[in-house]
């Protein structure tokens, strides 16, 4: 399960439009934003689910389980499982159990780690470990840029129908566990924030006065990090033992001040009992508690912060504000915080080492902490990126209003920068002009909804170079200009000269050469023309099959054996793949209005463009024998990828 909202959707589209196969296990309470195609139902006991689990794993191949916190029963019981499967080698591979959690450092981050997060983190090291980390010169810092958080609209209905529905996922009262009468309790904490800023005004203006005071940051009454990283049954039990120590080791100057969880505001209020206390233990009048308020400038002035274990100890720090932490958590460390016994505490608090605090905060922030908002901006490319090899197995979905409205924009943003190219090459910028060729074939693409996959291999080829392609589509004239940007030979502006004026003009001063397939006097230039820009340039493109209607794998031009020895040049093999692309548009591979009509249209598409070994021409005696290799070399591959199109993962 995700957290409230549609982050866990977002994430599932993410990763299913680039190829990953998607199963979302749905349970009772409910998560929008899913396809049913994705959802895999679970409404039975938490005693029967581990065997279902492991069942769904093994028959799925499933590599990777994402979660939404490591303590609601699903989740424990989940990452128990992926335990012992690892332990047995019950798959070939190994399964990871990935935990989302809210932001260590707030507002701006994400946490997200293996298996364990919170008191359980895997950040808990010894403090040796971070001692000994490259030391760092500053403190790291993100941008705070959440972007129009409107996906917490979904938050309501999905608290709503949870209340409703008696499916338990954990024992004892959570949030995660809503009941109806927590619906009250989320009304009630929000006319309560606005009757707060009133009421506590003056206890504010004492915060300001000037006197020393400890600032304790409560925590959610329900929070997994008290019942679990801690020894306290709740606020109540450590808000006494505080109160009681205070009053006896404090110096008489200095004031306690409790500040209230903002997202506990509805479901308690500890004010009669903090005012009880305080009155009992002789210090009504240096106990202050309140409930909002900005964190930042009261943390700054705050002698101290005591804390059971809440993220608010972590700001602290980062201030370099002296923090005693009671309960556990993987941030209390000797020379973070303070180690004193809580009678020694109240009179001289100790600061954290700077040095290691740089050290272990930098540690923490490369290590789980991702810059994003589960209702906002999220950079998901970059948090989970993708194999460019599994493009060729994405699902596109068809565009809907807004996307739709992008890929217009996008394509008449792809048409003007043509056309301001052709006014380039008007005035003699001809290099203006090449570079505006390419910039417009990439836009054309993206606005008809292709994405385009490079896998280049890294080597260092010394010799002039011909790449050759098999030939499967039409928007290939567009892929070589825009991606492959070399010099080629083409048919297109008998084709696009309606719909792109002045294309074989562009195309000669790009270095293309204008085929007429019909002449073969129109060949034979074509040949001179190539031989030419191999000697100047010392790279080209070529698709050796000649047209789209005869494949590579039967048809390997003989003058790439004639232009590889004449020249010196070795042969680069790419395979170019097509996924996402409806048969219909074959018959429109002559029809550019049709074609782009129907792709403007037409679900989200991946052209993946994967580059092989290298041919020496010369390893071989005549050009039959040099086709015949090329013929087999794609008949392989392509062969391969339709296994593997067919594969269900």
């Amino acid at each position: 399960m995700g957290p409230l909202g549609t982050f866990f959707a977002r994430l599932a589209n993410h990763l299913e439009t680039r190829g990953v196969t998607i199963t979302k296990l749905s349970f009772p309470l409910h998560e929008f934003g899913f396809p049913a195609h994705q959802r895999v139902a679970y409404a039975g006991p938490m005693e029967a689910y581990k065997p279902f689990l492991r069942s769904l794993i093994v028959e799925r191949g499933i590599r990777h389980l994402f979660m939404y916190g490591d303590f609601i029963d699903p989740h424990r019981l989940a990452i128990e499982l992926v335990s012992e499967m690892n332990a047995e080698n019950a798959l070939p591979h190994t399964i990871e159990a990935w935990v989302f959690e809210l932001g260590y450092v707030r507002p701006n981050f994400v946490s997200l780690e293996l298996e364990r997060v919170n008191a359980r983190s895997n950040l808990n090291r010894p403090v040796d470990f971070y001692r000994n980390l490259p030391p760092a010169d500053d403190i790291p810092t993100a941008p705070r840029d959440s972007g129009m958080r409107w996906r917490k609209c979904w938050k309501t209905p999905t608290f709503i129908q949870h209340a409703f529905t008696p499916y338990p996922i954990i024992s004892g009262p959570h949030k995660l566990q809503p009941k109806p009468s927590y619906l009250w309790a989320q009304v009630a904490g929000f006319l309560r924030k606005h009757l707060y800023r009133i009421s506590e005004r003056s206890i504010q203006q004492r915060l300001l006065d000037g006197t020393p005071y400890t600032l304790v940051p409560l925590q959610v009454s329900s929070d997994s990090q008290v019942s679990l990283g801690s020894d306290f049954a709740g606020m109540e039990p450590f808000i006494a033992q505080l109160i009681a120590s205070f009053a006896r080791y404090a110096p008489s100057d200095q004031r306690l001040a409790f500040k209230h969880h903002p997202r506990d505001r509805g479901y308690n209020h500890y004010g009669a009992l903090i005012k009880d206390l305080a009155r009992k233990h002789g210090v009504a009048e240096r106990v202050l508690y309140f409930h909002d308020g900005a964190l930042g400038p009261i943390l700054k002035r705050a002698k101290a912060v005591l804390t059971i274990n809440s993220t608010v100890g972590l700001q602290a720090l980062h201030h370099a504000v002296p923090t005693k932490v009671l309960g556990r958590t993987f941030y209390n460390m000797p020379g973070l915080t303070d180690q004193q016994p809580l009678r020694v505490f109240w009179g001289s608090p100790q600061p954290s080492d700077r040095d290691l605090f740089r050290r272990f905060y930098s540690h923490m922030i490369e290590a789980t902490q991702i810059n994003g908002n589960f209702d906002g901006r999220f950079p998901f490319s970059t948090t989970f990126s993708v194999s460019p090899s599994l493009g060729v197995h994405a699902i596109g979905p068809r565009p809907c209003g807004v996307e739709l409205f992008q890929r217009m924009f996008t394509l008449g943003r792809g048409f003007a920068t043509y056309y301001l190219q052709v006014l380039a090459l008007a005035f003699g910028a001809r290099q203006s002009a090449r570079r505006l060729l390419e910039r417009g074939s990439q836009l054309v693409l993206a606005g008809l909804g292709v994405e385009v996959l490079m896998e280049r291999s890294g080597e260092l080829i010394d010799r002039p170079q011909i790449h050759i392609a098999n030939h499967g589509h039409p928007l290939d004239v567009l892929l070589v200009q825009g991606y492959f940007r070399e010099a080629s030979m083409t048919t297109a502006a008998r084709h696009l000269r309606w719909i792109l004026p002045f294309f074989a003009a562009s195309a000669r001063n790009y270095g293309h050469t204008n085929l007429d397939h019909l002449s073969s006097r129109s060949r034979l230039a074509g040949l001179r023309h190539l031989l030419r820009v191999l000697d100047k340039k010392g790279r080209l493109f070529l698709f050796p099959s000649g047209s789209l209607i005869t494949p590579i794998t039967q048809r390997v031009s003989g003058s790439l054996h004639v232009l590889g020895r004449r020249s010196g040049a070795v042969i680069i093999p790419w395979t170019i793949r097509y996924r996402g692309f409806p048969p219909s548009e074959e018959a429109s591979r002559y029809r550019p209005f049709r074609l782009i009509v129907q792709r403007l249209f037409g679900p989200q598409a991946t052209i993946l463009c994967e580059q092989g070994a290298t041919i020496d021409p010369n390893e071989f005696a005549d050009q039959n024998s040099l086709s015949l290799h090329i013929r087999e070399l794609y008949a392989d591959k392509l062969g391969l990828i339709n296994l593997a199109s067919h594969s269900p993962r």
